[in-house]
């Protein structure tokens, strides 16, 4: 945790977090910037990213961001299923929006290899709320 006396940046966000800084910066853009990523934040936190917060509602966003931040995502939810002790296939379909989906759906979208929307709209949902909770546990917004 970032002290308190120190205050919210993004700068101090990207210091405080192993979430790669081209991912953190692209979800802080993607959210309408600091200003507005520092509003959204927290309601994200507790209350996940699907509930529509700018950026991240339709399709031809959440798409386009997964696919433009993908080797950024991957490295991160790797890492975070390594951490959990699960396979990134196994942690993916745990996702509430990920549930009705088959191993090779998910596997599929993971590689690019389809127009399936799931799967690239659940790394982007993925990212943004990661972000979001670095933000919170880095400045402990109320």
């Amino acid at each position: 945790m970032i002290t308190e006396t120190k205050k919210p940046s993004l700068k101090a966000l990207i210091e405080s977090t192993n979430i790669p800084e081209t991912l953190v910066r692209a979800a802080v853009r993607q959210m309408g910037g600091w200003e507005s990523f520092k509003e959204r934040a927290p309601d994200i936190t507790r209350h996940g990213i699907s509930g529509g917060f700018h950026g991240f509602i339709y399709y031809s966003d959440t798409i386009a961001f997964a696919r433009r931040n993908r080797k950024a995502i991957l490295e991160l939810a790797t890492q975070q299923a390594e951490d959990f002790g699960s396979g990134l296939v196994e942690m993916i379909k745990g996702f509430s929006c990920m549930r009705d989906s088959t191993e090779a759906e998910i596997i599929e979208g993971l590689a690019g290899n389809t127009d399936e929307t799931q799967v690239p709209n659940a790394l982007a949902w993925y990212a943004g709320e990661e972000v979001a909770r670095a933000y919170c546990d880095a400045f402990d917004p109320q």
